[in-house]
């Protein structure tokens, strides 16, 4: 008996159908763009039957796309209709078998011997790696970061969520790209031998991106923000010569200038209409042409399928937010001589009111109309927690205006810099006063729910990273919670919420990840992060083991590389996108040697 390709299905009512509407034909582009693709077409996808899915049975497939090609914008936003249409594709998606792919044993629990020298060896490794990719473009330095498609689809998206996405999305592109995604990690899945192809199994948790051919290289202020904190703690270390401190000095104010003058744009509170800065990680410049380092014919093929509007999310703001402080307070402690226009643009930045403003999306707080449209990364309990993006709409060429382009969400990650950088910022902002407080004490309720019920450990609780990644924020809250006074601990924390998440982060740096195999990148997270923790047994070999990691597997990259890259974050739809690159890895592994002779100090 035949079963039907994802072909079979769609070439009729997607290519050959007249009279389909605008979304229609935006998904008719991005059937041909996707699925049109020569070499998937031709040598995978059209021999990737469903068994599920004999020639007799094919119609209820057939008639999802044609309901999809003449589904008008009222349609897409009726959660009712997506229900009814797709009901097909759900019951398909939840017959996904997904494989274990990562790769874990049981760690050699000795404590190893790790030797000064062999900590600098590391360092001396990545930060040459870090010197040299900068230099690499002299007159627009910067960290390129890869994004690559997973085509088989993030094993989260079952039935369930592939329809609660569906559902919150405001965009019908990417409602009809997550369809398409929708279909084709379903016949992959069927076709064990098609999906190694796209997927293979890996040793740690972070997964090793590869086929560098596909990669799209980028660059967002999100990743700058890191970067920036990251090179900073090596830089208070005080440790390398002049020559080398001069330089990480220059990417410091280089890449702030690129998040809080080149990546700024100005939106307005939906509720109290103040208007305020905000990071964009889509840049433009006045002919709308993109700031990011896109390779023209990335930017022109994501226009052209209508994913050029971005919104600003919190998570960059805020990041950007507390990398102003803290370079202001080190200038003025340090009396460095920097870019005076610099330092007047990071004092602008932060004198607005911005713990009001990011209530007005805290849940349980004064979010009254941007609620979390998508909620998968349940079981997580929302309350305290700010969603993804700020607001704003979109007014398109035919007059409908468009909200929640990629939908909402609850991503526990972005809420915890945003409690650091309020910190950070607690007296300009008087975080510690009045409906402020509550804010803020609304924040710490999140993580340590979070955190006490054991939620954080679930892949799916996550929205953009690895629960190892949270984790390694929270290391960082916890640093900057020591900055505090007691009694600023005790007005924000009286019942010790804090001290429980530091406890459940240094067990699971400790039994999760490094009780089991880990790959350079989880080291290095695993170092940074019980060394921001001030993890109390020094010296018992636990941080060491992830030292150890770092320099037992220096020369595993290429192209001079000290390490491969690693998925450092991700999407999980339309379909599963890694994000990384070796410089990364390098960054990461360089934070982490920082702390660590921070913590040994």
């Amino acid at each position: 008996m035949k079963h039907a390709t994802i072909y079979d299905i769609c070439d009729v009512p997607v290519l050959k159908k007249t009279n389909i509407s605008e979304p229609g034909k935006n998904l008719r582009k991005l059937y041909k763009k996707l699925f049109g693709n020569p070499l998937l077409k031709h040598f995978i996808l059209r021999w990737c039957s469903h068994p599920s899915i004999p020639m007799g049975k094919i119609e209820p497939y057939r008639d999802m796309m044609n309901a999809a090609m003449t589904a008008t914008y009222d349609n897409w936003q009726d959660t009712v209709w997506i229900k009814k249409t797709f009901a097909p594709l759900e019951a398909l998606l939840n017959r996904v078998k997904n494989p274990q792919w990562r790769i874990r044993h049981t760690a050699d629990t000795r404590p190893p011997r790790v030797s000064e020298a062999e900590v600098n060896e590391v360092l001396d490794a990545v930060l040459k790696d870090v010197i040299r990719v900068w230099d690499k473009n002299p007159k627009d330095p910067y960290f390129p970061v890869s994004a690559q498609i997973i085509m088989p689809g993030d094993p989260v998206c079952d039935g369930e969520n592939f329809m609660n996405i569906m559902s919150g999305l405001g965009s019908y592109e990417f409602q009809n790209i997550n369809l398409l995604f929708g279909l084709m990690r379903c016949f992959l899945h069927a076709n064990p031998l098609a999906l190694k192809i796209f997927r293979r199994p890996w040793k740690g948790i972070a997964e090793p991106l590869s086929m560098r051919v596909s990669w799209i290289t980028h660059r967002t202020a999100f990743y700058d923000d890191i970067f920036w904190e990251q090179i900073y703690n090596l830089y208070i270390l005080e440790e390398l010569p002049q020559k080398e401190q001069v330089r990480l000095k220059e990417m410091l104010e280089s890449i702030l200038y690129f998040l809080i003058v080149t990546s700024m744009e100005w939106l307005v509170a939906p509720s109290s209409g103040i208007r305020h800065p905000a990071i964009t990680c889509l840049p433009k410049d006045e002919n709308g042409k993109p700031l990011c380092n896109l390779k023209p014919r990335d930017w022109k093929a994501k226009k052209e399928l209508g994913f050029d509007d971005y919104v600003p999310d919190v998570d960059t703001t805020f990041l950007a937010l507390a990398m102003s402080r803290k370079w202001l307070d080190l200038v003025a402690e340090k009396k460095l001589d920097c870019d005076s226009a610099l330092l007047q643009s990071c004092e602008y930045f932060l004198d607005f009111p911005w713990v009001e403003i990011i209530n007005e999306y805290q849940i349980g707080g004064g979010n009254k109309t941007n609620l979390p449209t998508i909620t998968m990364t349940r079981p997580l309990d929302y309350f305290g927690a700010v969603p993804l993006w700020f607001d704003k709409p979109f007014t398109k060429a035919d007059g409908h205006v468009v909200r929640e382009t990629l939908g909402n969400e609850i991503c526990p990650g972005h809420n915890m810099d945003i409690l650091e950088s309020i910190l950070v910022n607690r007296t300009q902002w008087k975080a510690l006063e009045g409906e402020n407080l509550e804010t803020v004490k609304r924040f710490l309720t999140f993580h340590h729910n979070a955190f006490v019920s054991g939620n954080f450990k679930h892949d799916n609780a996550v929205r953009f990273y690895l629960p190892e990644i949270y984790v390694s924020y929270a290391g960082r809250l916890y640093d900057t919670w020591l900055t505090l006074s007691d009694e600023e601990q005790e007005l924000i924390d009286p019942t010790g919420k804090v001290e429980q998440i530091r406890e459940a982060a240094i067990n699971y740096c400790k039994f999760d990840m490094l009780g089991s195999t880990l790959n350079p990148f989880d080291a290095s997270l695993a170092v940074a992060t019980l060394s921001l923790l001030r993890y109390r047994q020094r010296g018992d070999g636990i941080v060491e083991r992830g030292i150890r990691i770092l320099h037992d597997h220096l020369g595993e990259g290429s192209f001079k590389h000290p390490y491969k890259a690693y998925e450092w974050t991700m999407v999980r739809h339309p379909t599963r996108i890694i994000v990384g690159s070796e410089v990364t890895t390098s960054l990461f592994a360089l934070n982490a040697i920082a702390c660590y002779k921070h913590y040994m100090k």
